[in-house]
Order: C-alpha cells, then sequence, then structure tokens
C-alpha cells in the first residue's frame, strides 16, 4: 500500500499538467452584407449574408502571410492582416483587416479586439436614438430612442415605451430590472424591440466613436449604436 498512494500521487501531478486552458477566440467581422467569425479550439465557424451562409470546418494550422496569417481549408480562405480596420458601421477601430472567400464570394471586414477608450460616465447622460442594431441601420418606422438621467433609463422600442433604473461604473453598463408598455407590435418592428430589450438586459461595455456616437456591446457583432437627438447634438 505504500507504494500506491506515490503512484495515485504521480498521476495526479501528471494530469494537472498536460491540461491546456481554453484557447480564447478570435473573432471579425464585416457589414453589406452582415457577417460573422470566430476562430477558437480548432474550429472556424462563419455566418454570412445576414445568417443564410453557415460553414463550420476544422481550423488548420495558418500559414504566415506578408504582415499577417491565412487560413487555407476546402470550404474557406481568411486572410488577417494585421493592419488598423474600421467597421464602417459603429465607426469603431480593430487591430486587423480581414478578407474571407466562401465558394467565388469574398467579404471584407475587421478582426481581433475593438480598439475602444471607455466613455467617461457624463458622456451617456441625456437623449439617443437607436442608429444600428447589431450592425444593421434602423430605416424604417418609428425612432427607437433612449435616455439616460439621473440613473434611470427610459425609452421606446419603436413600438412599446420602457424605463428602469441602470448602472454605470468602469465603462460597463447594467440596466433594470426594465418594465415595457404590452402593445402589440408586429413584423419587424417587433423583432427590433425585441433585440433592443435582449441587449439591454444584459451588461453591456460602452464606448464612444470617431462620430461621438455611443456604442454599447455584449460582444461580437451584438451591439446598439446610439447618436444624440435634437439640442442635445453635440
Amino acid at each position: 500500500m505504500k507504494f500506491v498512494l506515490p503512484f495515485c500521487s504521480a498521476l495526479l501531478i501528471a494530469g494537472t499538467a498536460v491540461a491546456e486552458p481554453r484557447e480564447a477566440p478570435y473573432r471579425a467581422i464585416g457589414t453589406e452584407p452582415g457577417w460573422a467569425l470566430t476562430i477558437q479550439n480548432g474550429l472556424i465557424r462563419y455566418v454570412g449574408d445576414y445568417g443564410r451562409t453557415k460553414v463550420t470546418t476544422s481550423a488548420p494550422v495558418p500559414r504566415p502571410s506578408f504582415n499577417g496569417l491565412r487560413y487555407v481549408t476546402p470550404r474557406i480562405t481568411i486572410d488577417i492582416t494585421h493592419a488598423r480596420c474600421n467597421d464602417g458601421m459603429s465607426d469603431r477601430d480593430y487591430p486587423d483587416s480581414v478578407m474571407v472567400t466562401v465558394g467565388r464570394r469574398t467579404v471584407r471586414g475587421c478582426g481581433g479586439e475593438p480598439i475602444v477608450a471607455p466613455a467617461r460616465a457624463p458622456a451617456i447622460e441625456g437623449s439617443w436614438q437607436v442608429e444600428a442594431i447589431d450592425g444593421i441601420p434602423v430605416r424604417d418606422g418609428r425612432p427607437a430612442t433612449i435616455r439616460f438621467d439621473d440613473n434611470r433609463i427610459s425609452g421606446n422600442t419603436g413600438c412599446n415605451g420602457f424605463g428602469g433604473s441602470f448602472r454605470f461604473e468602469r465603462g460597463l453598463l447594467t440596466a433594470g430590472p426594465l418594465i415595457a408598455t404590452k402593445m402589440a407590435c408586429l413584423g419587424p418592428v417587433m423583432l427590433q424591440e425585441q433585440a433592443i430589450l435582449r441587449l439591454l438586459g444584459q451588461p453591456l461595455s460602452v464606448s464612444s466613436n470617431h462620430a461621438g456616437k455611443l456604442v454599447l456591446s455584449a460582444g461580437g457583432t451584438r451591439t446598439l449604436v446610439l447618436a444624440r437627438t435634437g439640442r442635445e447634438r453635440r
């Protein structure tokens, strides 16, 4: 018995030594048409054409390319160039330019973690109009609005009004619980309302882009872009 315990301990130590942390995801996004890419734990996941095109495949070892990396598979080719990139929708900067080819279709966008400066607390106070949701511009129907005023949040989704409390600490916005009216909405307006309330229901990082707009982000392409309204514009 005196030999068993050291042997078991050795197995436990060896098991601990070979355990590896999960790989941090590499993400890239693009617009017109909207697409998103994730490379993590040996897999490439691509969703393009606003969700109509989907590719999931094993990630090969990337090849070095000019100032970047290249992933080549039978289904998808990804070129990552380490050059600052602006996404054109939320006006955020990223460290990489990314080109993705699926079949005969090639799209371009930005990759890596956004290069942003956290918004100061006073910067979010006032009235805002929702310009884009998850990278898609809000064009039709009644404007969706949000107002931040002395730890209270209120607004309209384009159909129903909502309100509640919020906290803004160290660049992170936490809203709720939110109470909304119950008027029925049809079609795209209902989907817009669901997207806005779903995003406001989770912690959001807040940053200001080059145009002075607010970008509320839950990570990846999950964003709200807000522009100041009326007399509060600067």
